[in-house]
């Protein structure tokens, strides 16, 4: 599965511990991830193996809000220079970023929890192995 990759790498690039759908209590910073859509890929020609998947990371960073624009800056870099490549050993075509979202929240410390939410639509082979 892809989203073992998508793991990997997202710990590689931020130095985060990353997480499946939501950080877990009490875990205050790090990235979470998820897959929203899958469709397959319109060629409207001819059957293929490739989706455009639409994945949600979330990066969550308290009292440091260059830091989580600078982490995010880091995934766009990687992840869109992907041409005919991969994501960790999984074959991707392409990867384009997509909607983001940023947001604050003052914790009962009086920390801020930074958070921006960005998708990407990632092109690559469902079956890969």
């Amino acid at each position: 599965m892809i989203e073992y990759e998508i793991k990997a790498a997202l710990e590689v690039l931020t130095s985060l511990p990353v997480y499946p759908l939501l950080l877990p209590d009490p875990e205050q910073e790090g990235v979470t991830y998820q897959k929203i859509t899958d469709p397959k890929f319109d060629t409207g020609l001819a059957s293929t193996v490739l989706v455009q998947g639409r994945f949600q990371i979330s990066l969550y960073v308290i009292n440091d809000y260059a830091r989580v624009i600078e982490l995010d800056k880091s995934i766009c870099a990687t992840w869109e220079s992907i041409q005919h490549g991969h994501i960790g050993r999984w074959p991707v075509q392409a990867v384009t970023r997509g909607t983001m979202l940023q947001g604050a929240t003052t914790l009962t410390n009086n920390s801020i929890q930074y958070r921006l939410v960005r998708d990407y639509i990632i092109c690559y082979p469902e079956d890969a192995a």
